[in-house]
């Protein structure tokens, strides 16, 4: 055999043992210290908005998610360099009451950027891509159109993944599932049946950070194009598969098998959205379907890499560039970096259409969590479940936020109040019932107001916006939200 074949089969025994490392963490759960740690994380969330009364009272996962209307959660929870224990909680579908266990599959939503960016970091371990090159060099399907912005400073590889190379388009809506799908040149040209405006440079290069999702569809293309695979079969061949990834895809029609574990979407307060799930062509910035176990094995792998395991196809130096702040942004290559220093954290949150989902690790501590909702509105419990966590596993230097204390509303508004307030995009309820006050938003469900000061109420199921009531000659007219909208009293 030749050195070259010793090495490379050397490198597949290192990565399977890797793997196997992983699925045996996942299988091993159940012991009496892990069943009291767990017992402790699902007992242990205090509601970010609480009465003065209920300071420093506990809730469970369950109460919470009946609280904000979240009809199914997962969660896994990384301890020791391993998966400790991974669980689901209520219904992967509200209408067909399907629980949600371990291996539901859920939207990733943003969550797919930094996992997608793995699988150009590949490229650039193999030399086939380089972080510092005009990305038009090697773009063939399509190219980005050169403009007064590019003249002196090029879209990079870097830049793409920081969020940091002038490009447009935020974030995409994906599609209903009985849409047409438009190709993914058409997403970046802006061209029908795509929903979303042309992804364009109308920033100097480097020069600014700014989240690009529509960045990241220029990686999809240009993950495809160098690689000479479609890149969904890149994905799972070159990446997922290796991290043992084995209940993950990017392709949005998945094999049954896979499909038929998928989670359906919900908006806030539990309505299913129509037909279940929305598709997203723009797989790398949005496409993802996994598991949080899944997800987990992308942190654990990160940080294998940071440590400089061997057999790993990142070397220490590019992950140690992978997990560090790029061109004065927000984001390393991929992942967003929370924390620095000693105590340094990274992860990255995602939304789809009734999905979010939020990953966090230690750079260099064994430590992580990643927790999925099928549904919208979800990242204030998620705050709550990850603070349970850090409290239960003892994370170091996580940061602990004080409860919001708020008020019961005064009687004045129980009798003033109630009515119906719409602007633009915008239609709010609002009724009494038994001395509470509650707020009907259409298409996200019921939430209860409380008093938050002396001129606002806070919607806690609605995250921790607040508003505030507008009054004309002894009558509330509207209500002004906390981005300035003003909704106009109709009846």
């Amino acid at each position: 055999m030749h050195g070259k074949e010793v090495h490379r089969t050397s490198k597949l025994a290192q990565t399977a043992a890797f793997i196997a490392t992983f699925a045996v963490s996942v299988g091993a759960l159940g012991d009496d210290s892990t069943e009291l740690r767990i017992r402790q994380v699902e007992d242990g969330l205090l509601p970010r908005v609480t009465l003065k009364e209920n300071l420093g009272r506990t809730a469970s996962i369950t109460q919470r998610m009946s609280d904000l209307g979240i009809p199914g959660v997962s969660i896994a929870v990384i301890d020791g360099g391993k998966v400790v224990w991974a669980r689901g909680y209520g219904a992967a579908d509200n209408v067909e009451k399907t629980p949600v266990t371990a291996g539901t599959l859920f939207q990733a939503g943003s969550i797919s950027k930094p996992v997608a960016a793995l699988g150009a970091l590949r490229l650039v371990s193999e030399g086939k891509l380089s972080l510092d090159e005009d990305v038009n060099a090697k773009l063939v399907t399509w190219r980005i159109p050169d403009n007064e912005f590019t003249r002196d400073e090029k879209v990079t590889l870097r830049r793409l993944m920081s969020h940091t190379a002038g490009l447009t388009v935020h974030g995409f809506p994906g599609y209903p599932m009985d849409s047409q799908l438009p190709t993914v040149v058409q997403v970046l040209n802006g061209q029908p049946p795509a929903n979303t405006p042309p992804v364009r440079v109308d920033l100097r290069p480097g020069s600014a950070y700014r989240y690009s999702g529509g960045g990241y569809t220029v990686m999809q293309v240009l993950i495809a194009d160098v690689s000479g695979d479609t890149f969904e079969s890149f994905m799972q061949s070159k990446v997922l598969d290796v991290l043992g990834m084995r209940s993950s895809t990017y392709m949005q029609s998945p094999q049954p098998a896979l499909a038929a574990r998928r989670a359906s979407g919900h908006r806030w307060g539990g309505e299913r959205i129509p037909g279940k799930l929305h598709l997203y062509p723009e797989m790398a910035a949005a496409g993802l379907w996994t598991t949080p176990t899944d997800l987990a094995q992308y942190l654990l792998y990160v940080q294998a890499a940071v440590r400089g395991d061997p057999g790993l196809f990142i070397d220490a130096s590019l992950a140690r560039e992978l997990v560090a702040r790029q061109n004065g942004g927000a984001h390393g290559l991929g992942p967003e970096i929370y924390a620095t220093g000693e105590f340094a954290r990274f992860g990255h949150n995602g939304v789809d259409e009734g999905f979010e989902a939020s990953a966090v690790a230690y750079v260099a501590r064994g430590q992580g969590l990643v927790v999925m909702a099928n549904a919208n509105r979800a990242s204030m419990f998620f705050d709550e479940v990850k603070a349970s966590v850090a409290r239960a596993y003892g994370w170091p230097g996580f940061p602990a936020r004080p409860q919001i204390e708020v008020g019961r509303v005064p009687p004045f508004l129980l009798e003033r109040m109630p009515g119906t307030y719409r602007t633009d995009g915008m239609t709010a309820v609002v009724s009494a019932r038994n001395g509470r006050l509650f707020v009907a938003l259409l298409e996200l469900g019921v939430a209860e107001a409380f008093a938050a000061s002396a001129t606002e109420l806070i919607t806690p199921g609605f995250g921790l916006a607040t508003f505030q009531w507008i009054e004309a000659n002894g009558r509330i007219t509207g209500l002004k939200t906390s981005d300035g909208r003003v909704l106009q009293r109709i009846d």
